[in-house]
């Protein structure tokens, strides 16, 4: 019989992932992950950012489906390998045995403990380990080029935001080299040859060209792709490529929807609570009590204080999570409280997600449905929609 125990060591043994979510779709997008039965656990809401442990091999999966909701997403921590070992807690001097053995110095050998990530742009650090994580190759795995060749080979074959990766892996070390599909162009790297085109569709209010060849005039309309700026110029009877450089400044729209029902479950936090303390040495969490208390529908807060002894710091540290259960009641709420709470939300993606640009007006439409109130808006917008992309020679 599988009981609640067994699934969370095993969740422990295959590795979870700490991620946070933020944006105006983020209770719809939690939603979609229970849909999919993606399980998530230890869900809170703290200041608006909803964090959720989630099971490596689905992270990925989360990640990507976030865009669908205009939500963003980052890891906060990654945990795994976790081992039940109760009796540590009142043995510290076993855990200063361990680290001071030559079986702790023999394992650090064999396992990779530190990934440094190369030449992504666009890609941030954390998508990347995450797809590692998600193909096996991540903090704890053997060091042999074995995992890494598998893992190089299942993330080109997932994904199309990559033309090619290589893991080298040196003793406890691993560096990853990328090249990421239609790399935009760093602003200081001014010898490669670029056009400037459109990341918005929009209509053109103003154009400052530093170089290239500028192909649309104030007034103008263009589709998002388009090529504003060439960096193919002619001199003479010669076509020369240059890197090109603009600001151009452009009106757009941004629509949204938002949506809410008139009856929902809401968490409120309850008096029971309990606390789970854990040992984590070089990625390896280990448990000091035995305390396995189901830690579904609770809020976590955390606590990190490092491990000294006789004045010694030791770079072991110990982690304090104490968990307070929450239950769900229903509530009826209002048409003009949904409209609040809804224009709230819609506030919340400006700040989020309009913030680079200057905001020209918003409109909006509040449309009943068959179980709640649904926003519709344009956000007016107004500012540089040209980014650089390489030409690339043939």
């Amino acid at each position: 019989m599988i009981t609640e125990g067994n699934k969370t060591m095993a969740l422990n043994v295959k590795g979870t992932v700490t991620f946070k979510a933020f944006g105006a779709y983020c209770e719809e997008y939690i939603n979609e992950l229970f849909t999919r039965k993606i399980r998530l656990k230890n869900i809170r809401n703290e200041s608006n950012i909803i964090y959720a442990d989630i099971d490596r091999q689905n992270y990925l999966e989360a990640a990507r489906l976030a865009r669908n909701f205009g939500v963003r997403t980052s890891v906060v921590k990654r945990k795994g390998l976790y081992y039940h070992i109760a009796s540590l807690k009142k043995r510290p001097g076993l855990i200063a045995g361990i680290l001071v053995s030559s079986a702790m110095v023999f394992t650090l050998r064999l396992f990779v403990w530190h990934i440094d990530v190369h030449g992504n742009k666009n890609l941030t650090e954390d998508q990347i380990l995450g797809m590692l994580e998600n193909y096996g190759f991540t903090a704890g795995v053997l060091a042999n080029d074995t995992d890494a060749l598998d893992a190089e080979r299942k993330i080109l074959m997932s994904t199309d935001e990559l033309s090619w990766i290589n893991i080298e892996v040196n003793g406890s070390r691993a560096d990853v080299y990328l090249n990421e599909k239609n790399d935009l162009v760093a602003s200081d790297d001014l010898k490669t040859p670029c056009n400037i085109v459109a990341s918005r569709s929009g209509v053109i209010t103003d154009t400052e060209v530093s170089s290239g060849d500028l192909l649309y005039e104030k007034g103008s309309g263009v589709a998002e792709g388009s090529v504003i700026v060439s960096g193919a110029v002619s001199s003479g009877d010669t076509l020369i490529l240059v890197h090109s450089d603009a600001k151009i400044i452009a009106d757009f729209t941004d629509n949204v929807e938002f949506e809410m029902d008139y009856t929902t479950a809401e968490k409120l936090p309850t008096d029971d609570s309990f606390i789970h303390r854990q040992l984590m040495i070089l990625g390896i969490v280990i448990p000091l009590d035995g305390n396995d208390a189901n830690t579904e529908n609770t809020i976590c807060k955390e606590s990190t204080s490092d491990l000294t002894i006789g004045g010694l710091t030791l770079p072991v540290k110990i982690r304090t999570e104490q968990y307070n259960r929450y239950s769900e009641v229903t509530v009826t709420r209002k048409s003009d409280d949904i409209r609040r709470i809804l224009e709230n939300r819609l506030e919340m993606y400006i700040y989020n997600f309009c913030k680079d640009y200057e905001v020209l007006g918003v409109s909006k439409e509040f449309i009943e449905t068959e179980t709640g109130l649904r926003l519709k808006a344009g956000i007016q917008l107004r500012g540089d929609i040209g980014v650089k992309k390489p030409i690339y020679e043939h």
